[in-house]
């Protein structure tokens, strides 16, 4: 009975726009050498999210849908440096710029015009910036894809799709950072609310 109507439903495609609101918290780390002495505080401020631009695809079937999203992403994460080598105590502000490609997955219950769901976020990196490149000991490991989890809510007016997300991302800031062969002790987990607005071609 099932799969007869399910070669009924039909798969729409479109377009989606999207702007994303970080909840990264603030969180300062302390780094020293093989003596104990402080050599850098290093503290993550903020995180800047760009406009999102992409591809949807759409999925229905009676009470229950799914929905299958690419879209290009662009992170800053703003770094504030003080040097304690240095008599001065030198300081000076870092940026990292990553660009991804996102692959939301939805799976949810629709009920009217109305859409609750859930499911994960998959980041590819296209490109990524080097941060701290004048410090001593510290590099840069970082994988290539990386995941988060979300919950979403959203309205179906015909062809136009009005998303609100809540996405809970599973890398920590700044794990990519290694000093001394140790990986940094940033634990604050990237958190975003998303606004997304989708138009079906067809």
């Amino acid at each position: 009975m099932f799969l007869p109507k399910l070669g009924e439903a039909q798969v729409q495609v479109g377009v989606k726009a999207a702007y994303s609101l970080s909840f990264a918290k603030q969180q300062t780390v302390i780094f020293d050498d093989t003596f104990d002495y402080i050599t850098y505080e290093v503290t993550f401020l903020e995180e800047d999210v760009r406009p999102m631009f992409g591809l949807m695809t759409y999925y229905e079937q009676e009470k229950v849908f799914v929905q299958i999203e690419a879209l290009y992403k662009q992170t800053r994460e703003n770094y504030f440096t003080t040097d304690w080598r240095t008599i001065d105590q030198f300081k000076y502000n870092d940026t990292k710029r990553t660009d991804f490609l996102i692959f939301p997955i939805t799976a949810g219950y629709k009920l009217n015009n109305l859409k609750l769901g859930l499911g994960p976020v998959f980041y590819a990196i296209m490109q990524q910036s080097d941060v701290f490149t004048e410090l001593e000991n510290f590099e840069q490991r970082r994988k290539k894809m990386e995941a988060g989890f979300a919950f979403s809510v959203g309205l179906k007016l015909y062809r136009l799709h009005i998303d609100i997300s809540y996405e809970n991302h599973f890398n920590k800031v700044g794990d990519y950072v290694i000093y001394r062969e140790i990986q940094s002790d940033f634990a604050t987990n990237p958190a975003y609310m998303t606004l997304g607005l989708s138009y079906l071609l067809f």
